[in-house]
């Protein structure tokens, strides 16, 4: 006997990416169904979630605020994940770009202690000694 529904393969003309695989494994915390997501969207159609989610659809970045209110996520983060959705769709946005965004990348904690290092020298990039560095560390670790 069949189940009902569909199966969540992705079809030929799907294109995974990390952004819906992040937005599948954690649409459950918003506690809502994808038509009331939809809906949160103002997507007339109820099915848009579901297409994100297997990535059917791509994500527009006018939508990323309020995805990553949604989610409890980051938006800087769900922006990386959006970047690498494009470039798989268009091979023209240098991957180097994409990642170098990604490696420097910092939390909302980490930005906290950028910050103070960006007011202390007046965002003059300073370099650092290892010892400073150590020290950075230290100060910070557990």
């Amino acid at each position: 006997m069949k189940s009902a529904g569909r199966p969540r393969n992705p079809a030929a003309h799907v294109t995974p990416s990390p952004l819906a695989a992040f937005i599948d494994a954690n649409w459950d915390k918003t506690g809502l169904t994808n038509e009331q997501g939809a809906a949160r969207f103002g997507f007339v159609a109820p099915n848009m979630i579901s297409h994100w989610r297997t990535g059917r659809t791509p994500v527009s970045l006018a939508h990323l605020p309020t995805l990553a209110a949604l989610l409890g996520a980051d938006e800087a983060s769900l922006f990386v994940l959006w970047l690498k959705q494009q470039r798989l769709r268009d091979k023209t946005i240098p991957a180097h770009l994409v990642e170098l965004l990604e490696r420097r990348l910092v939390t909302a904690n980490e930005a906290v202690l950028v910050d103070a290092v960006r007011n202390a020298t007046r965002n003059g990039d300073p370099a650092f000694s290892p010892g400073v560095i150590s020290k950075v560390a230290i100060a910070v670790g557990p």
